[in-house]
């Protein structure tokens, strides 16, 4: 019976240290988005994509610009950010890391919604 009671506490624990595991494994991205004389963009349509799984996870820009996206699994992202009247921003190379809470701001130019600027970086985050 102590062996029996010993194992069920063994394997709560460990199944415990998993799902902490798991869930300590995520990071963010937030950042403000502005027009080029530095005023901020509200309702901004905001997407991240995980480039190796395809998970894609969308949000808005606040009436302040500000947007954050929380609980994103590591690995490798792709960032757009778009408003009608606006090129939309893209940026490539984004690579979260555990606990990494990356600040991206965007600068959206004055122009069609079919134009993009693209930003690729290869820096780790």
């Amino acid at each position: 019976m102590k062996v029996r009671a010993t194992a069920c506490v063994v394997l709560l624990l460990v199944s415990c240290a998993a799902m902490w595991a798991q869930s300590a494994a995520t990071s963010q991205v937030s950042g403000t988005v502005l027009d080029p004389t530095g005023a901020t963009v509200p309702e901004a349509q905001v997407k991240l994509t995980q480039t190796e799984t395809g998970l894609v996870r969308n949000a808005v820009s606040g009436s302040d610009g500000r947007y954050v996206v929380p609980s994103l699994p590591i690995g490798p992202y792709k960032l757009e950010i778009s408003k009608q009247g606006f090129n939309t921003f893209v940026q490539t190379g984004i690579v979260l890391q555990v606990n990494t809470n990356p600040a991206i701001d965007a600068v959206l130019k004055i122009g069609s919604i079919t134009e993009q600027v693209v930003v690729e970086a290869a820096t780790t985050m």
